[in-house]
């Protein structure tokens, strides 16, 4: 696939588009002089979709032991690229690397907290955006966009958890601890910079995806089909005339991709509002304070965006976490990133039952954490208001669970690589994902109990 240090020999046929990589690219990027390389495919089919990963081992001049990096780049599939293009990920997620997270460890090290709020962040040596000002102004720089990092799996031996099996309590903890990190120093960077939102300083964090009216247009049939799919499965299991199914039903009739929108709009949530969709409302309290909670999220929690790095003890257990994959980052309410990740990495059997006690931990981790960098929390941030905030947010992890657990349950040797799915038209090639749902006992089993437990809990 590559070459140990010929300069003109391409990862990618060169008839083909893509990325041209070269012993000079290397040694630009990298500054430093290259001896050889050689690259392999860098993620496995089912591990990654919106972008192409290509494994480099280097070996600079004069050293004999090798270094490994990751770039990321365009794929071939013009649908897939021009998607890219709509949604403006790679930028967001270079901005976030280059210029924001870097922004976020001074501000705790300004804080004295940088051994608290200790964020972990994959080291970025070069990136570009075509059409964007960038330190590379000529070939190959330009006519590709890309990002070059650390391979964090071979340089340290970071991995991926089982998206199949799901996270438990030792996983979870670790995930929630390092969301809440993200989310009190964007919130004290709000405080201390004194922003109203993050999105009049930096467009980044504004939603290109949801709010993208063409782009959704493509999606609706899917969701759609996706919709019948997975009520088909809740009535398989649960039998058509439960009244969970009919709860679902009802709750699928509105247009789904309006509903999401409503979660990301760039001035927050209507609370008052987005609480009338709930089948049993809360109780009136005339306390509560529904202002916006507006924090930097992630945006796309789930497993094989989680890097973990595990201890010698046997059984291992995981001692590390460092987030990847920041091209959906957006302004938001936080607990649109924990019902991203509860819905889409935890089992249900584990959700289920243990939900207070795994929102207890968000919970107290962005309280010390803010406490830690010195300033006040979200408006009326409590244990209690963070449930019912995120009792609401349910219906996105819902949404947004019907297509992606058809990603994450999919059996490993099934799993599609979206570089063979020849159709340009993005809704089909995810759309080659979903093929064979019907049969996978284990999405069933999940999209039921979840139906399930929403109507017993009124939220559906």
């Amino acid at each position: 696939m590559g070459s140990e240090g010929n300069p003109e020999i391409n990862v990618i046929p060169p008839e083909e588009p893509g990325f041209q990589l070269t012993k000079e690219f290397l040694d630009m990027a990298l500054d430093r002089e290259v001896e050889k390389f050689k690259t392999d495919v860098g993620t496995n089919p089912g591990d990654n979709y919106m972008s192409i990963m290509h494994a480099i081992e280097v070996t600079f001049k004069g050293e004999k032991e090798p270094n490994h990096y990751l770039i990321k780049c365009y794929p071939n599939n013009q649908g897939r690229r021009d998607f890219l293009d709509q949604t403006d990920v790679f930028s967001k997620e270079l901005f976030m690397y280059q210029e924001f997270l870097p922004q976020l460890k001074t501000l705790a090290a300004e804080c004295g907290a940088e051994n608290i709020v200790d964020l972990s962040v994959a080291p970025v040596h070069a990136g570009n955006i075509v059409g964007k000002p960038s330190k590379f102004t000529t070939k190959p720089w330009s006519d590709e966009s890309f990002i070059l990092m650390t391979d964090l799996r071979k340089t340290f031996g970071f991995t991926m958890a089982d998206r199949i099996k799901g996270l438990d309590m030792d996983h979870i903890k670790l995930v929630l601890e390092e969301i809440a990190k993200v989310h009190a120093l964007t919130w004290a960077y709000k405080q201390k910079n004194e922003l109203a939102l993050l999105s009049n300083k930096y467009p980044q964090f504004q939603d290109e995806m949801y709010n993208n009216d063409d782009m959704m247009k493509d999606f609706l049939q899917l969701m759609n089909q996706l919709s019948d799919s997975c009520l088909k499965m809740a009535e398989d299991k649960l039998g058509e005339s439960h009244p969970a199914c009919k709860s679902f039903k009802d709750f699928l009739a509105g247009d789904i991709m309006d509903r999401m929108k409503i979660f990301v709009q760039k001035n927050g949530i209507d609370e008052i509002n987005l609480e009338s969709y709930l089948r049993i409302k809360p109780d009136e309290d005339k306390d509560y304070n529904p202002e916006p909670w507006l924090v930097g999220t992630h945006g796309d929690c789930w497993t094989n965006n989680f890097l973990f790095l595990y201890n010698d003890q046997v059984p291992k257990k995981p001692v590390t976490v460092t987030l990847v994959d920041w091209q959906v980052n957006r302004e938001a309410c936080p607990t649109i990133d924990l019902a991203y990740f509860l819905y889409c990495s935890v089992r249900s059997s584990l959700r289920i039952p243990n939900l207070d006690k795994i929102l207890r931990i968000y919970h107290d981790a962005f309280v010390r954490y803010c406490d830690a960098l010195q300033v006040k929390l979200l408006p009326g941030f409590t244990f209690e208001t963070l449930k019912r905030r995120f009792r609401r947010s349910q219906h996105f992890g819902l949404m947004v669970s019907l297509p992606l657990l058809s990603i994450v349950l999919k059996p490993k040797e099934e799993a599609v690589d979206m570089d063979s799915v020849e159709s340009n038209e993005m809704a089909e090639v995810f759309g080659s994902v979903m093929v064979g749902n019907d049969k996978n006992e284990l999405l069933k089993h999940e999209i039921s109990q979840t139906v399930l437990n929403l109507y017993e809990t009124g939220v559906i």
